[in-house]
């Protein structure tokens, strides 16, 4: 409950989260089970509040905490939890708080009943995003995968014996959450780790890594062989992405700069993994999806387009600018890359393959965000004359 009400004022769910699980003595099934309550009521919290609607004529005028209880029970219900096991204990957590509330904690629960939702609303996504989505992807069955679990996956530095994921050093972790440096792993999403292998690092090679915050992309190219620069403006993320690398055994040249101003070297390989709105991010960070407004993608899209001013710049003649995004709007994606081919005729699109489904191919490729991946957009771009 307070990390729901943090998150209410604010807070990010994932950082509140883990932040009071390491502080509980609780087991690991019900640290596994609060984690579900969690993310689950804010994955699903359009549509929770859509069943509750019939029952409640004011939900506004409840207590921050009595919502909570009452969408917190409705999931349950949604899960098929039975009403013996589950209308009893948020009626005492009700008592516990607000003790005038809880018959009425205890009539709504015990009368949730099914009500057809609209598709938006049943996948609990914004109406300015999910009409956005239907009409550049034709359908959004896929945002489905934002309100799954989400798996844990790591990218492996010494083997390992676990389940393979998508790409190769990719893995599954299935345990509990543990100092994962010390066994030679970093926890990060296959389609995240694919960016980086876009570059088709190689020993020796240098290899600039443009708002890399803690450099996880750099830690794959680094382990290749490579030499990288990784520059971010977050000076405390790359202090700690410093100490995770060494941890791992791998060398990253960490330097902290603005990135809308040019940097002061060039390379073959440079890789711009650039700030976005997070839409491919839902399933990790549920309560994004409630805080950005229809005019974020556009704000974020004319930076992006900056950022990609000063890529093109440290791109040497004949050299790769791999560009990505951890969204899956129109204009952060094909958007950007395609005004930045008006500006910049030197660079041609080059093929991408992942090894995962996509949801649209054009200039660039976008991630399909189910089974666990993050929904990803990818661009390979070569500059094949500089004097064009």
């Amino acid at each position: 409950m307070a990390v729901l009400l943090e998150v209410d004022r604010g807070g990010r769910a994932q950082l509140l989260l883990d932040r009071a699980l390491r502080r509980s003595p609780w087991p690991e099934r019900d640290r596994a089970y609060a984690t579900f309550l969690v993310y689950g009521a804010l994955r699903r919290l359009r549509l929770l509040d859509h069943l509750l609607a019939p029952l409640l004529p004011r939900p506004e005028g409840l207590p921050p905490e009595v919502r909570w209880i009452l969408r917190l029970g409705a999931l349950e219900w949604l899960e098929g939890k039975p009403d013996h096991a589950r209308v009893s204990p948020w009626v005492e957590e009700a008592k516990r708080r607000y003790p005038g509330l809880a018959r009425l904690v205890n009539a709504v629960l015990r009368r949730l009943a099914p009500r057809e939702a609209p598709e938006c609303v049943r996948l609990s996504l914004p109406d300015w995003l999910c009409e956005a989505w239907r009409g550049f992807f034709g359908d959004v069955a896929f945002a489905e995968g934002f309100n799954e679990p989400a798996p844990l996956f790591v990218t492996a530095y010494r083997e390992v014996d676990l389940r393979p994921g998508p790409v190769p050093g990719s893995y599954l972790w299935e345990g509990p959450k543990t100092d994962f440096p010390a066994l030679g792993l970093q926890p990060q999403n296959p389609a995240s780790l694919f960016a980086a292998k876009l570059l088709e690092a190689r020993p020796g090679e240098r290899i600039l890594d443009l708002c890399g915050g803690a450099g996880l992309k750099a830690f794959y190219l680094a382990a290749q062989g490579a030499e990288v620069v990784s520059y971010d403006l977050n000076r405390r993320r790359q202090e700690a992405g410093a100490r995770t690398a060494r941890r791992l055994g791998l060398w990253v040249h960490y330097r902290t700069q603005d990135l809308t101003r040019p940097v002061p070297e060039r390379a073959k390989k440079v890789l711009l993994d650039a700030p976005c709105t997070g839409t491919g991010t839902f399933r990790a960070h549920p309560e994004l999806r409630y805080r950005l407004s229809p005019e974020d993608p556009a704000r974020m899209a004319a930076l992006q387009l900056q950022l990609l001013e000063t890529a093109a710049q440290a791109t040497e003649e004949g050299g790769v600018l791999v560009y990505s995004v951890c969204t899956l709007t129109e204009e952060e994606g094909e958007g950007v890359v395609r005004a930045f081919l008006a500006r910049h005729p030197e660079f041609r699109t080059e093929p991408v393959h992942p090894p995962f489904p996509l949801l649209a191919r054009g200039l660039g490729v976008y991630v399909d965000p189910r089974g666990g991946l993050d929904g990803f957009y990818y661009a390979r771009l070569r500059k094949v004359n500089s004097q064009a």
